[in-house]
């Protein structure tokens, strides 16, 4: 079986202190906030066009490279798995992924495919790095296979299909109402 390849607009470089959030109305970066004390992003961190999670954003995607690529910059990625975690009381699942076109990691098929330290720098990153400002922002569950993964990629396109008209409160509200366990406010 071939893994989903995925188009992915990076926001945040490998290795940056800036969070950078894509704009989804003006389609450009905007600076969200200077990360606290020495974190850093320990991958390429984008978002996946045309995908709504359940935050009311694009679906997030961490991709695993050797190279820092520019915020603002499209790539291919290949589907491996994905990272499950609350943020702020709303599920906030980053996919997980290489870099499709380096051949470099044409052997990568999954998650434990990756270097194991990698992996604990992606968990130990989001379950810290809000910790400034309220303990316990952030909860990571745990990393979910391929299948799991896919299966959360199609259901952000299926909610942008049917709520991308929608503002993020209304979003949000109706899907607290409509899907509590996705929610723990």
């Amino acid at each position: 079986m071939e893994n989903k390849i995925i188009l992915v607009d990076i926001e945040i470089s490998k290795g940056s202190n800036i969070k950078y959030e894509l704009d989804s109305k003006t389609k450009k970066l905007v600076v969200d906030r200077i990360l606290y004390g020495d974190f850093v992003y320990p991958a390429n961190y984008g978002s996946i066009p045309k995908t709504l999670d359940w935050d009311g954003d694009a679906l997030d995607f961490l991709v695993y490279s050797n190279q820092k690529f520019l915020p603002g910059t499209q790539l291919n990625a290949r589907l491996l798995g994905a990272l499950e975690m609350i943020d702020d009381g709303e599920i906030d699942t980053k996919l997980i992924g290489v870099h499709n076109d380096d051949y470099r990691f044409d052997h990568i098929k999954s998650l434990d495919d990756l270097p194991q330290e990698w992996l604990d720098s992606i968990y130990y990153f989001f379950s810290n790095y809000k910790n400034w400002k309220r303990l316990g922002i952030t909860k990571v569950s745990k990393f979910l296979k391929y299948d799991q993964a896919l299966k959360e990629y199609k259901t952000c396109q299926e909610l942008f299909n049917k709520y991308k008209d929608f503002k993020k409160s209304e979003f949000l509200k109706l899907m607290m109402e409509q899907f509590p366990e996705k929610y723990q406010k």
